[in-house]
């Protein structure tokens, strides 16, 4: 019984470890010149401490960590950068956020990201300055191992982006200079920060497969298509669409134009966008040139063909509940004019239903 439990010991030991993966920052030294501080302290205060959960070569999602811990490891980085000197006044940095995601943000494109939130302080504990950065990198779809392989080049960018704001900003405020003993020569200076952006993640990339089913008074017809977009909580979002439809004229009005039936058939380019309403809700907006061909048959039975284009806008809602994998809802309306030899102009439904994964 006990060797099942070593056993089961070290199999859970291992899992545990397999689903961490460790990275370390290179010590690559970079210019700063003339500089009246170094760092003497890094406080860790995240909540979470970790820098991210990623996916690795076989799509298992895998935290990452420093070797060392957040704290020493930007310590030591720090200390290269900013060696410590008789004549150099002590900081405090405290991490309050810093991140690493990736993910796929168009259909042949993977963005990876690291953010930061950093706090200076000096040795009294008055806070000097506050700074945010992202540093974004795209990278081809696959590229997962070049994308791993780079996020301490990221982490070191976003270092070097706030020690260089810190700099700057003391340069520029004469009234908040750092003494040699380590505290304000004004105390009752204001703190300059950085313009402060709320964190927003990188959105997730939805895969979907639909059917269309669309009516209106002269036709009846449908539309399968492939969209993919990156979804994010505050821009217009902009997917890409592939998409092939048929339509066919109900009978009574072609019969009406000379014919006994027009059947046409279309691929759909233009835009389209979706602006997000709550959580799995977006409201579906779109203009299209729809290009292809009519196939037309007379009363004679003899057949034709003419060359169709037009113009195409659409407005409806598209419910996505499930993240991961599920159903999706749409319906709306759209407008169409096109060079159709039986109707020019029309405005009708759509209901839709798929899969997104």
């Amino acid at each position: 019984m006990k060797k099942i439990i070593n056993i089961l010991a070290v199999f859970f030991s291992c899992a545990i470890c397999f689903s961490q993966t460790t990275i370390d920052l290179k010590k690559v030294p970079f210019e700063i010149k003339n500089q009246n501080f170094y760092v003497d302290n890094v406080i860790d205060d995240r909540q979470e401490l970790h820098l991210g959960v990623i996916e690795d070569n076989s799509n298992q999602k895998v935290k990452l960590r420093f070797e060392n811990g957040t704290a020493t490891t930007i310590k030591y980085f720090m200390d290269a950068a900013l060696p410590k000197t008789g004549d150099r006044v002590p900081i405090t940095l405290r991490i309050n956020n810093l991140k690493i995601e990736e993910a796929q943000t168009s259909i042949d494109k993977r963005t990876a990201r690291v953010y930061i939130e950093l706090y200076f302080y000096a040795a009294n504990g008055e806070e000097l300055y506050n700074v945010v950065h992202y540093e974004d990198q795209v990278f081809p779809v696959s590229n997962l191992t070049e994308i791993y392989e780079t996020h301490e080049q990221r982490i070191r960018a976003v270092l070097e982006y706030c020690l260089r704001s810190f700099i700057n900003a003391q340069k520029a405020n004469t009234t908040n200079i750092l003494t040699k003993d380590g505290i304000l020569d004004n105390a009752s200076s204001t703190t300059e920060a950085s313009t402060f952006e709320t964190y927003v993640p990188l959105g997730k990339w939805f895969n979907m497969l639909t059917f269309k089913r669309m009516t209106d008074k002269y036709n009846e017809g449908w539309n399968v298509s492939y969209t993919g977009f990156s979804d994010n909580e505050k821009d217009l979002i902009i997917p890409f669409v592939i998409g092939y439809g048929q339509s066919r004229a109900k009978s009574n009005v072609v019969q009406e134009r000379g014919y006994s039936s027009a059947d046409s058939y279309a691929l759909g380019l233009g835009f389209n966008g979706y602006l997000k309403i709550t959580p799995g809700v977006y409201l579906d907006i779109g203009l299209n040139v729809p290009i292809g061909m009519e196939v037309l048959r007379d009363l004679e039975d003899k057949k034709s063909t003419n060359f169709l284009i037009g113009l195409r806008t659409n407005q409806g809602v598209k419910i996505i509940p499930w993240k991961d994998f599920g159903i999706v809802i749409g319906a709306g309306l759209f407008q169409q004019w096109q060079t159709s030899k039986v109707i020019n102009r029309n405005i009708g439904f759509v209901l839709e239903l798929g899969i997104n994964f």
